[in-house]
């Protein structure tokens, strides 16, 4: 069922061992595992995943054991640019120009380049308070002109002119654009420079900041003019006079792919527009006199390298539908116009005071723009003054000042390939996109599947464009039976492929150009239903471009019987993989059942369970917010399954027993947090798997779908115990489980017990608890902690109390015995009561036992050294500092297990740090292969193909990630 060959991640780091491969898979579908974002953190985000470890008991079961949970906040850090400094500067980066009594503006922009929304007090002082007023504008749109007429200040004479309130700007290079309008007084005379202005932009948060980026300053310089004073700005857009020959000007987009190298049209002609080759936009240059006297105007473009001029298409407002000559003469009366290579130069005899004028012209995007607008962005320049008498547009001499700057936004072509794995991006390539080819490695076979069960067929993904791209997964075609249900997943850490841009469609995440993508579809198929051959193709569409598809095909020879059914009445509904239905295999893409509750209220639902199979099963019960499971419940949310007739009151169950050809029922109580929102329709997974093999010689599985809405809120009060466990002990033995108590409410909770408490059919047998305050919170039982024996103080609003609770199981009960305690804190005070939130600790009994703890340090410098010891505590952590993680897994049976295997994800917003520890998997007297360490973009593991580890003998796991910076 698991696929071994090596697998490949996006990253092109080194192959897995097919141990590694196999381990991680398994564990992927078990547990799932997020896949590494790029993208810097926001501020107080948390970080952090449990590990796991597989292995194979004395009876040869593979067993999973999880570790504790860790937990990285990610700290704000700040950092900011106005314009283009980082601190207090006398840089000028505005000149402008002006008539006594005209306004003038000169744009600016505050980048925010830090990980969190921060506020920014911005001010604009003159230098020598001559302007009769100056005021601060918004110019959302960048053109270099205010948005509206509310000015955000404005002072006279020397008063400093300050943003009121100071601006709110998000993180991550979020912007804020605005322009300062200066007033020069009409008693104003001379000419030359005027005055200055010193703009300041400090934060809010000063203390987020390290100097000297803890203020920035830039200026602006005002120049009077008693004769003629132009300004320029250039977008882009359609113009507003006619095309050359009255014709109609091409779209005029700001953003869009780039041309093809098969373009090679770049002059006008009537009816040019943009095509699958060629790509076209329209620049307009407008400039205006605010002086008092007209004056010869001058303006030089020099279009950057990924822009192209289309000779033949420039147009002045003075002559609308008629192209400007691009050589020497042939303009219309008044302008001189030239164009030499990719420069454009323009001279206007005379521009009257008040008067404002357009030159329009159209680009073609070359094939060699570069993404983005680095190679499209440049800012036109003019000369602000009269030209001297002898400039015309062959020799337009030197013009100083500049426009604003426009950009063209390059979007990438893209190209992808679904194909078998192995493959090549040649041999998987559709002659027909969108249809496998009939020969070649655009085919991947399986023999055998259980109908109810599930069957994986590994494949790969190729970007062939020429930037990062996602890839949208679905089935095109299939003749699989009705019922059967399609996932995804990523075949190194085998977690689920979600919807990662919004669009509603599982996808592959991004995927760097020329690098390929191991995924695995698996095929969930609908009890009842034998037979075969069955076919289904999966389609790949790029996320970017959805022009852009390609197929590949997976054939299933035969199918046997079904084994399992879960659904809500006895009878069922409809069918488990369409719409609302439960009967089949699952889930439904649709709940089936929708519960109304209040927050902090339990609802209870009746699952039934029919077991299809010839011999008894007991099923294991889980509950999931995604159908990967045993996966997660949304923040806060607890699953409690009781006896069929039970209340969210009774004694929690863990399994269900049913015999062959039965039916029976249980009921799961579904509680949201006290804290949660009003919310509709929160959809919960809910899963059956048996305990053993089946008939067949499988895992007997199914899953469906319910929701829950929640109708009220209740914000004020509310506490959370988390996680629930699972884990393994000897008979004898014992086994410590950690836990969190955590205020969720916006008060402080009240006195409150800690217990917990086994059913009592395990009481008779022998079975116990105690609790312990993890004083120093290490996740371990040591000298320190504190058995609780009655009521503990409130608990602070935010505040959280670590727990241990210890577990003994009895000397003579069986192996495959497993216990259920619940763990509840019970909140006694009449107010504030934060009610009574509870976690399980699921423990099963075996002759092998492996004990798993996760524990991390920081390393802040990134040299793979950690800076402290390793606890299970909580850390707080910059962007570009790093994380030790170390992972052990001991032991603690009385017989020997094999084939141990520690398997761990990176953590969302993290990759694998460049230094790495020493040593990253140790494994002192190990029997057999000596385990290795393995890793790929997404997931880590310290393992081996045949290992023996005796009682008391451990594996241990390290390895450093960086916050992504």
């Amino acid at each position: 069922m698991i696929p071994t060959q090596p697998t490949q991640r996006a990253s092109g780091c080194k192959p897995c061992a097919p141990w590694a491969g196999a381990a991680a898979l398994t564990l992927g579908f078990l547990f799932g595992s997020p896949a590494a974002f790029a993208a810097s953190p926001p501020a107080n985000t948390v970080i952090g995943n449990q590990a796991s470890a597989s292995y194979s008991d004395a009876a040869g079961t593979t067993q999973v054991a999880t570790s504790n949970l860790v937990q990285t906040t990610v700290l704000q850090v700040g950092s900011f640019t106005l314009d283009s400094v980082n601190q207090v500067t006398t840089t000028i980066v505005n000149t402008k120009s002006g008539a006594a009594g005209a306004t003038v503006y000169a744009p600016h922009v505050l980048t925010n380049t830090g990980n969190g929304v921060d506020t920014f007090a911005l001010t604009v002082k003159a230098d020598a308070g001559k302007f009769s007023r100056v005021e601060v504008f918004a110019d959302a749109d960048g053109n270099g002109l205010p948005d509206s007429t509310t000015a955000l200040c404005s002072a006279a004479g020397t008063d400093v002119c300050t943003v009121t309130p100071a601006q709110s700007v998000p993180g991550n290079n979020g912007a804020f654009r605005f322009v300062v309008a200066y007033t020069i007084p009409g008693s104003a005379t001379g000419a030359g420079n005027f005055d200055a202005a010193t703009i300041t932009a400090t934060p809010g948060t000063p203390a987020l900041y390290t100097a000297p980026n803890t203020s920035a300053a830039d200026k602006d310089e005002v120049k009077l003019a008693t004769d003629a004073v132009f300004n320029l700005t250039k977008v882009i857009g359609t113009p507003s006079v006619a095309a050359p020959g009255n014709g109609v000007w091409p779209t005029a987009p700001a953003s869009g792919p780039s041309s093809s190298a098969a373009c090679t049209a770049t002059s006008w002609t009537a009816g040019l527009a943009s095509n699958a080759n060629c790509q076209y936009s329209v620049y307009t240059l407008t400039f205006n006199n605010t002086g008092g006297a007209p004056g010869k105007f001058a303006l030089s473009d020099v279009l950057p390298a990924g822009l192209t001029y289309v000779t033949g298409s420039a147009v002045w407002s003075g002559a609308s539908g008629t192209a400007l000559g691009d050589g020497a003469g042939g303009d219309p009366s008044g302008i001189d116009f030239q164009v030499t290579g990719n420069t454009l130069n323009a001279v206007v005899a005379s521009l009257s005071p008040n008067v404002t004028q357009t030159l329009s012209f159209v680009v073609l995007v070359n094939s060699t723009a570069a993404v983005g607008t680095s190679t499209t962005t440049n800012v036109a320049r003019y000369n602000p003054a009269t030209a001297p008498a002898g400039v015309t547009a062959a020799l337009i001499g030197t013009v100083g000042s500049t426009s604003n700057p426009s950009a063209y936004t390059v979007l990438a072509r893209f190209g992808i390939v679904v194909g078998s794995n192995p493959s090549t991006a040649a041999t998987a390539l559709d002659a027909t996109p969108g249809t496998p080819n009939p020969a070649g490695q655009d085919l991947t076979t399986r023999q055998l599947a259980v109908a109810g069960g599930s069957v994986r067929f590994p494949q790969t993904v190729f970007n062939t464009g020429g930037a990062s791209d996602a890839v949208n997964l679905s089935i095109s075609a299939s003749t699989f039976p009705a019922g059967t249900s399609f996932q995804f997943f990523a075949a190194d850490s085998g977690a689920p492929l979600l919807d990662t841009n919004g669009d509603g469609v599982p996808d592959t995440g991004p995927i760097p150009a020329g690098v390929s993508l191991n995924i695995v579809t698996q095929v969930q198929l609908p009890p009842g239903t034998v037979g075969g051959a069955y076919v289904a193709t999966v389609l790949g569409r790029s996320v970017n471009d959805n022009t852009k598809i390609d197929a590949t095909e997976d054939r299933l020879e035969r199918v046997i019987e079904t084994l399992v059914d879960l659904t809500n009445t006895k009878i069922g509904t409809g069918t488990g993989s369409v719409a609302n239905g439960d009967l089949g295999a699952g889930p439904s893409p649709l709940p089936t059942q929708v519960h109304d509750t209040g927050a902090g209220t339990g609802t209870v639902f009746t699952l039934w369970v029919k077991n299809h199979d010839v011999v008894d099963a007991t099923y294991n019960l889980a509950a999931s917010q995604t159908t990967g499971f045993p996966g997660a419940l949304p923040a806060g949310w607890t699953v409690k399954f009781v006896a069929f007739g039970g209340t969210c009151a009774s004694p929690a169950i863990s399994n269900l027993a049913v015999i062959a050809g039965g039916q029976q029922a249980v009921e799961a109580c579904v509680t949201p947090p006290s804290s949660q929102a009003a919310v509709t329709a929160v959809k919960i997974y809910f899963k059956v798997q048996s305990t053993a093999v089946a008939s067949t010689g499988g895992i007997a599985s199914d899953v469906k779908t319910d929701a829950v809405t929640v109708t009220s809120t209740a914000l004020q009060l509310g506490a959370s115990l988390t996680p629930n466990n699972n884990g393994q002990v000897a008979p004898g033995g014992t086994v410590v489980y950690a836990h969190t108590l955590t205020n969720i409410g916006a008060q402080s909770c009240g006195a409150y017990t800690l217990t917990a408490t086994v059913p009592a059919a395990d009481a008779a047998q022998g079975w116990t608890t105690t609790v312990y305050l993890d004083v120093n919170g290490d996740g371990q039982i040591d000298a320190g902690d504190t058995p609780v024996n009655g009521p503990l103080a409130s608990l602070p609003a935010g505040a959280a109390q670590k727990l241990l609770v210890r577990v003994f199981a009895p000397g003579g009960v069986s192996a495959g015995v497993s216990n259920t305690t619940t763990v509840t804190a019970t909140f006694t005070d009449p107010a504030p009561n934060c009610g009574t939130p509870s976690a399980t600790d699921i423990t099963a009994v075996i002759t092998g036992q492996i004990r798993v703890l996760k524990t991390q340090a920081a390393d802040a410098t990134c040299d793979g050294v950690a800076d402290t010891v390793f606890k299970a505590d909580s850390l707080q952590l910059k962007p570009g500092q790093c994380i030790v993680y170390q992972v052990v897994a001991t032991n603690e049976g009385i017989v020997p297990v094999t084939n141990i295997a520690i398997n761990d994800a990176l953590p969302a917003y993290t990759v694998l740090s460049a230094k790495q520890p020493a040593l990253q998997c140790e494994a002192p007297g190990i029997g057999g292969t000596t385990p290795v360490f393995a890793s790929t973009a997404t997931a880590v593991s310290c393992g081996s193909a045949a290992n023996t580890v005796a009682p008391g003998g451990k594996v241990t796991l390290t390895f450093a990630v960086q916050i992504n910076p």
